[in-house]
């Protein structure tokens, strides 16, 4: 029994607190499923709002992750349809070179979609600096 407890004893000794790095590591890897879960939750929020509207950041044509996440969560109905017209939103009162930003919207969300193997011969890009809209629409056609 002495021989047990000495072990035990020997053997709780030779395990060590985790390192400042390996502490670094676990909070930053919270923190990244954290962020993961953010932007999973905010994705589901636009689908369930209008599954087919993928808003932007007022002055960029960059996608962001929450806009990613969302064309993921399409992506099974994308895949399977006949054609799909993306629309690429910007209003012309808000930027001044709406065109392009608008072109450029679309033109990111159409490069994802080939990304997720989406031929292209499916997709037209359209745009519209007439609504107040900072986004991209996908019309799918069954």
């Amino acid at each position: 029994m002495l021989i047990t407890v000495a072990v035990a004893v020997l053997c709780s000794a030779c395990q060590t607190a985790p390192t400042k790095a390996q502490q670094a590591e676990m909070q930053a890897a919270a923190a990244a499923n954290e962020a993961k879960a953010e932007i999973a939750k905010a994705a589901a929020a636009n689908y369930a709002a209008d599954s087919t509207l993928v808003p932007f950041e007022k002055m960029s044509g960059k996608l962001t992750p929450v806009g990613e996440a969302q064309l993921d969560l399409l992506l099974p109905s994308l895949k399977s349809a006949k054609s799909i017209i993306i629309r690429g939103h910007c209003y012309r009162n808000d930027i001044g070179n709406a065109k392009a930003a608008a072109q450029a919207r679309a033109a990111a969300v159409r490069q994802y979609l080939l990304m997720a193997d989406i031929p292209s011969s499916k997709i037209t890009v359209r745009f519209d600096t007439e609504r107040p809209l900072h986004a991209v629409r996908l019309l799918v056609s069954n």
